[in-house]
């Protein structure tokens, strides 16, 4: 039986990514222990993703009318490479703008393959 290898996800997400990238741009505030106390720290941070629609969500709303039916759904889910280096916790959540929707991150999940990370799934919700 074929092994699955760091090197072949990586290649993949990278893949998967460049088919449709997004560009996103945020500010995260860290806070970074300095001489035994902690100190926040601000960064910009601007990486390519994947943004795509969340397929198992079972909360759509479907509006009709004469003219059409709309689907509408708040759940997406982002892609991110190795080097994206994300991080959310309950307290600071990362918000970010892409074609005039807001997006908020709501839950960050690394992808280990070898004990090394392969890239990141992120749960987004869009937001108003």
């Amino acid at each position: 039986m074929s092994r699955l290898s760091a090197q072949k996800v990586i290649r993949t997400i990278n893949k998967a990514i460049s088919v449709n990238p997004t560009e996103i741009s945020f500010t995260q505030i860290t806070l970074k222990e300095i001489d035994g106390a902690f100190e926040p720290r601000t960064d910009n941070i601007t990486i390519t993703v994947l943004i795509y629609l969340d397929d198992g969500s079972t909360q759509i709303n479907v509006n009709s009318s004469n003219k059409g039916t709309s689907y509408v759904t708040n759940r997406y889910k982002m892609l991110a490479d190795k080097d994206a280096n994300l991080e959310v916790n309950p307290k600071e959540s990362i918000k970010f703008k892409n074609d005039k929707e807001k997006f908020e991150i709501k839950a960050v999940y690394p992808q280990k393959v070898e004990g090394i990370i392969c890239g990141y799934l992120c749960d987004l919700e869009r937001v108003d």
